[in-house]
């Protein structure tokens, strides 16, 4: 029964871990990616490391990368690596309340850019957590899928 039971220890402790993910994603080559297949009106210039904070409230990241437009549109690419599965559960919930943020912004400030924020990619792919706000959500999609 104690075999068992560790081995259920393990298991649990390896899928909270990123150790256990089948894939280890270069975020950097994956944002330059999404940038330049995904169709903005925008252009994206990279973001220093040190000024994601500054803009997402998302703590603990091993690696960040994040691309943002002018502000004259919402547009954006976000992509944070967490330690763990639970800190980018975290970090989830950080990114999707920086686009609620973003679209009471952006109401008063272009409200056309409101129906591009509400459409904008939130998800979390293991340790991996990934923002996309354009207007071709589906070309952005499946280059997450296909990195994920």
């Amino acid at each position: 029964m104690k075999k068992v039971m560790a081995a259920a220890m393990m298991a649990a402790m390896l899928l909270a871990s990123c150790g256990g993910q089948p894939k280890d994603v270069d975020i950097s080559a994956l944002a330059s990616k999404i940038v330049s297949g995904v169709s903005f009106e925008d252009s994206l210039a990279e973001i220093d490391n040190s000024m994601i904070s500054m803009l997402y409230s998302i703590e603990g990241y091993t690696d960040a990368v994040l691309y943002k437009g002018s502000g004259a549109t919402a547009e954006e690419v976000a992509i944070f690596k967490m330690e763990t599965t639970d800190d980018a559960k975290t970090a989830l919930d950080e990114a999707k309340a920086h686009i609620q943020s973003q679209i009471e912004s952006y109401e008063s400030y272009i409200p056309a850019e409101v129906s591009r924020l509400e459409d904008a990619i939130v998800r979390q792919d293991g340790c991996y957590v990934s923002v996309v706000v354009s207007a071709d959500s589906a070309a952005a999609e499946k280059l997450l899928d296909d990195a994920f």
